[in-house]
């Protein structure tokens, strides 16, 4: 029988769990107030039982705990045949999953082999009487589409990061840790990993870069100022539309109400005045750090640090400092 739970897929990743797992908690918490059901999340992958202390803030009934030496590495194969075994002892009224490299491809694989209705690139979820409406994002963000239905099955979702809000909730309930063995049979798994390679984070889909160096208007075309920072300091590249129409930066690169809306943990902008539609794209930024010449650019009302100055000496600087700062921690190992 499906249940009225809440069921999110918690994605880990440089021992943190990712911003856009607290952003689905969040909205599950008040679905399922509406729905009279629990705000759950399955915790899946070697040691992360040391994770759970990062959920306990979103007032979660329940976490499913799937730590085992077998998630070590991720398998499409692995992964998808665990879920595929939870979902169906537990019955979720909705799975969610970030549309992060990983959700992608885990969401409609498993939709696909259950037999499940999957929606992607959500927007937002809500009850409307005894149906929900889910919106998702069509056209590349430019036009929204609302599916109106009664879920008879599980339905399996992903969630555009950055979308939804990210609030904190005082506990009404203690947490439930459920420690799930799940056993997976051999003939399931046709491929495991041999090697991960990271990809290059100056060309990772700005939705998941944790660190966005983005240029504006102030930098003209010396972007390359812009992508040797990147490069130091491991971080995408981004920024405003004027660069897209000069043809400096490509489209999926401009960040704003045009563009993409981003939730790095540090975002740097290099002569970027902070006109409304680029702040619009930025406001789910942990830290924001500016640097622009002119002192009364609006940039720095909503800068955490700013930097007035030409930048054309600032990010030389910075770029020192921290190869400096990299080569004394190679010493100290």
């Amino acid at each position: 029988m499906l249940s009225k739970d809440i069921l999110i897929f918690a994605e880990c990743r440089d021992y943190e769990v990712t911003t856009v797992t607290f952003e689905m908690l969040s909205e599950a918490r008040k679905l399922s107030q509406q729905l009279n059901g629990k705000t759950c999340a399955c915790l899946m992958g070697c040691k992360v039982r040391e994770y759970i202390h990062f959920l306990r803030d979103y007032d979660i009934e329940k976490v499913y705990l799937l730590d085992n030496d077998i998630f070590l590495k991720y398998s499409l194969d692995v992964y998808a045949s665990a879920l595929q075994k939870l979902i169906v002892k537990h019955t979720p009224l909705i799975l969610m999953f970030g549309a992060t490299s990983l959700g992608n491809e885990l969401a409609p694989r498993i939709a696909a082999r259950m037999k499940l209705p999957c929606i992607t690139e959500v927007k937002r979820v809500w009850v409307a009487g005894e149906n929900l409406v889910i919106a998702k994002s069509c056209y590349d963000d430019k036009v929204y589409q609302n599916f109106n239905f009664r879920p008879e099955r599980t339905v399996v979702v992903t969630v555009l990061p950055g979308d939804m809000e990210g609030e904190k909730a005082e506990r009404s309930s203690e947490m439930e840790i459920v420690d799930e063995v799940i056993h997976l049979e051999p003939d399931r798994i046709k491929s495991r990993t041999i090697k991960f390679i990271k990809g290059d984070p100056r060309k990772i889909d700005l939705e998941e870069a944790d660190l966005i160096i983005a240029g504006g208007k102030g930098i003209g075309k010396e972007l390359h100022m812009v992508e040797d920072l990147a490069d130091i300091l491991g971080g995408s590249i981004g920024g405003t539309r004027p660069l897209v129409d000069d043809g400096i930066i490509p489209f999926e690169r401009q960040i704003g109400i045009t563009g993409r809306s981003v939730s790095p943990r540090l975002l740097m902008t290099c002569g970027i005045s902070g006109a409304r539609e680029f702040v619009a794209g930025i406001e789910k930024a942990r830290l924001t750090v500016a640097i622009n010449i002119d002192p009364t650019a609006p940039i720095f009302k909503f800068a955490n640090l700013g930097a007035i100055g030409d930048l054309h000496k600032i990010i030389p600087l910075i770029a020192e400092q921290v190869e400096r700062h990299k080569q004394n921690m190679e010493k100290g190992k």
